[in-house]
């Protein structure tokens, strides 16, 4: 019964620390803008966090002409959020 209850008890820190080391590792990903892209990338606003991505296909998340291949953003009024046409 001891070592059920110590094996539960070890999963569970376990499974906390790895939760931990995850969100450490998530904000190096994020960038705030282009610049901190390398490779030809853009810095995706549209997504959460902002992530560092190659121009976006039509019907993409946008919120900016830039990222699309098509270089054109259609958000609609009162939105935030439009998609690459």
């Amino acid at each position: 019964m001891f070592k059920k209850l110590l094996l539960s008890v070890a999963t569970v820190v376990s499974l906390s620390l790895a939760s931990v080391s995850f969100a450490a590792d998530a904000p190096k990903d994020e960038c705030q803008a282009d610049k901190d892209c390398k490779d030809g990338n853009l810095c995706i606003l549209a997504l959460n966090p902002h992530v560092c991505k190659p121009p976006q296909p039509a019907g993409a998340a946008c919120k900016r002409d830039a990222i699309c291949i098509s270089k054109k953003c259609d958000i609609p009024a009162g939105k935030d959020v439009g998609a690459c046409k």
